[in-house]
């Protein structure tokens, strides 16, 4: 900038000293001089500048590729061109604003004048800046000597005690690279062990996830625990909150509470008495035993596991799974009640009852039957087959039997002979039963009734007979003396044939009894299984049936309200059995109750219906029961014949016939139409009326 400006004023004090200095009248216009200087300063600057960057551009980069010592003449022939050539262009480049702005006058003769002067100061400038870029390059050069010289004698003496220290980095190499090599092995066998610490960590979080995944899915709280007064958790999954209502995080190190304060106070005792006797014979251990749930309420627990010991032989931990059993303890406590109703209901019977398992071994038997044929093995690995409690003879048809039960058909009831406890033989008649549980055959199960009275009046019958027909062969030779003893064997003939007619209407009304007890104990086996609180009613309602039964049945007559009440309780019953498939109508004015009937009549009619036909919800069985204008009992039902291989015999009909016989001289009638079976039983007046 400085140069430019000396540049400018020399150059304009030369061109004013050729255009004043030599004139008379040079100070006559003096503020014209200066007003001149002014601007060509101006000028000559603005010229300068513009043309001062280029030429240190270009100087520079001739520097670099045409020397002056070796291109002097190349350089010259383009350095002094382009000169001229910057000081023409920039002639008009100045004059252009000069005329605009200082009003100077732009003919040829000013144009020439100008690119003259110009032209000598791009020369002049170009000669001035390479002088001085050289005079730059040079101090620059000489920096750059003396600091190389000085670098020199730095490196001289850093080289030499570099010397100095590589003999002793060499020897520090020499062990470093021991060393190395040392940490190179054991870095190998680091990055093995790293190696294998992964693979063993992936495998352990590998296992832990499937842990996890098997203790989610088990059925109980998987646990390990101390065993202390506190039985302190180390672990417990969390399946433990569905069984007590707490979290594990609360039982671990007894965090919140300890597991033995869950633990109902009256199995505390039993839950360590189990555990300790377990962990002194070193096997494992399974206890049943309740917990107080969150709520208050008992849950049912079965807890199994092992004990874990140390290398010294000491107790570590206890290892071990909890599992809810609540719904199977209530379970088994209501079959247990259900199966104690049930077998009080059997004992109470007078009759034996028995049930068979598929290999006809004696698995149940009431107090009659223990009374009959002797109890049954204490030992429940000891089974008494039912073939040892008949003779030789029988034994055929019993299997027989037995096969038909298994095939789920029904037998009809048989006559056997039975080897009783003290050895003595009795005949029976044996009423049985297929047993099915869930769709399956599981035995039989039967009631024996004792026929030895009725026995004896056949025999006695028999003998009867037999005198009689010796008295008739020696009729006609003792006509008169045998008179007096034919009239009064007659008359102990007729006493027989009575006695004998009873005899068979108490064996018709005990056939009752099997049949509705073996379809009323089918129904409550289902339901004992199905609904133990429907069934303790049924229970109940059963046994005031065959209460009923058991203290009339030795009665001839009942009152029609007595049996009536009895009926209701039957009909619950029947409800219960069929389930919406029988409907039963009864429209009896309560001034007939006082009227007699026979006991359990209206009871078998209705079982001869049910036997007889066939029914559904879709088509019921619809039973009425009325009075007419001749005081008789008229118990009607639709027809719908059931098809069946075996054909009616008619017992319990002629049974009703005949139980009338015996205590009035009016009859019972039996009518089948095409749509209904009509049955009309007499109601008698008691005595009193």
């Amino acid at each position: 900038m400085r140069l430019l400006i000396f540049i400018s004023l020399g150059l304009q004090l030369i061109v004013l000293s050729q255009m004043y200095f030599f004139k008379a009248d040079l100070f006559s216009e003096p503020l014209q001089v200066i007003v001149r200087l002014l601007r060509g300063i101006v000028l000559t600057f603005i010229g300068g500048a513009i043309l001062a960057y280029p030429f240190i551009a270009l100087i520079r980069y001739m520097n670099k590729r045409l020397p002056w010592r070796s291109h002097a003449l190349k350089r010259f022939l383009i350095q002094f061109p382009i000169a001229v050539l910057g000081g023409l262009l920039v002639t008009p480049v100045i004059l252009l604003p000069a005329s605009l702005f200082f009003g100077l006058e732009s003919d040829f003769a000013t144009l020439v004048n100008n690119a003259f002067y110009l032209v000598i100061l791009s020369l002049f400038l170009m000669i001035v800046l390479e002088a001085g870029i050289y005079f730059d390059e040079s101090a620059e050069s000489q920096l750059a000597a003396r600091k190389l010289q000085e670098d020199l004698i730095k490196e001289a003496s850093d080289r030499t005690r570099f010397e100095t220290q590589m003999l002793m980095e060499e020897e520090k190499n020499r062990l470093a690279r021991d060393l190395i090599d040392q940490e190179k092995l054991l870095t190998r066998s680091l990055e093995l062990e790293i190696k294998k610490r992964e693979q063993i960590s992936l495998e352990l979080e590998e296992s832990r996830g499937q842990l996890q995944s098997i203790l989610s899915n088990l059925a109980g709280a998987a646990y390990r625990c101390q065993f202390d007064e506190d039985y302190t958790m180390k672990y417990i999954s969390e399946k433990i909150f569905d069984i007590t209502g707490y979290h594990a995080s609360d039982f671990k190190e007894n965090n919140i509470r300890t597991f033995a304060s869950v633990i109902h106070p009256d199995d505390t005792d039993h839950c360590r008495n189990s555990i300790m006797q377990a962990s002194i014979s070193r096997t494992r251990y399974e206890f049943e035993y309740r917990l107080i749930h969150r709520d208050g309420s008992t849950v049912w627990v079965n807890e199994n596991g092992k004990s874990i010991w140390d290398n010294e032989g000491n107790l570590s931990y206890l290892d071990g799974i909890i599992v809810d059993i609540t719904r199977r303890k209530e379970a088994e406590l209501s079959a247990n009640e259900s199966e104690k109703k049930y077998k009080e209901l059997m004992d109470f019977l007078p009759q034996p009852v028995f049930e068979l398992n598929l290999q006809g071994e004696i698995v149940l038997s009431n107090k009659a039957g223990d009374e009959f044929f002797g109890p049954l093995p204490d030992n429940p690995d000891e089974k008494l087959s039912a073939l040892d409690c008949f003779v030789k003879e029988d034994i055929p048809r019993i299997i027989d039997n037995f096969k038909k039960s298994a095939q789920g058909i029904n037998t009809e009831p048989s006559e056997f002979t039975a080897i009783k406890r003290d050895g003595t033989l009795c005949p029976v008649m044996v009423f049985g039963n297929p047993i099915i549980r869930n769709g399956e055959i599981m035995g039989r199960r039967g009631i024996i009734i004792d026929i030895s009275e009725r026995k004896k009046q056949e025999m006695g019958l028999l003998k009867a007979k037999e005198e009689l027909e010796r008295i008739n062969n020696t009729l006609e030779h003792r006509v008169e003396e045998r008179t007096k003893q034919l009239t009064e064997a007659n008359t102990q003939l007729l006493k027989v044939q009575k006695e004998n007619l009873q005899s068979q209407f108490e064996v018709l009304k005990q056939q009752v009894n099997p049949h509705f007890l073996f379809n009323s104990l089918n129904v409550l086996t289902s339901l004992i299984k199905i609904d133990p609180d429907l069934a303790e009613s049924f229970t109940e309602r059963l046994s005031k049936v065959y209460r009923y039964v058991l203290e009339n049945k030795e009665k001839d007559l009942v009152s029609l309200s007595t049996e009536l009440e009895f009926l209701n309780a039957y009909l619950f019953l029947l409800e219960i059995r069929f389930m919406n498939k029988i409907f039963i109508e009864i429209s009896i004015d309560k001034s007939y109750y006082d009227f007699q009937i026979l006991p359990i009549a209206i009871q078998l009619l209705i079982e001869n219906a049910i036997k007889h036909n066939t029914f559904s919800k879709v088509s019921p069985l619809k039973i009425e029961l009325y009075v007419d204008s001749l005081d008789r009992l008229n118990i009607v039902n639709n027809l719908n014949t059931r098809e069946t291989k075996f054909a009616s015999t008619g017992v319990g009909l002629e049974n009703i016939s005949r139980r009338y016989a015996l205590v009035s001289d009016r009859s019972p009638e039996f009518t089948k139409t095409k749509d209904q079976f009509i049955a009309r039983l007499p109601l008698l007046k008691s005595e009193n009326e």
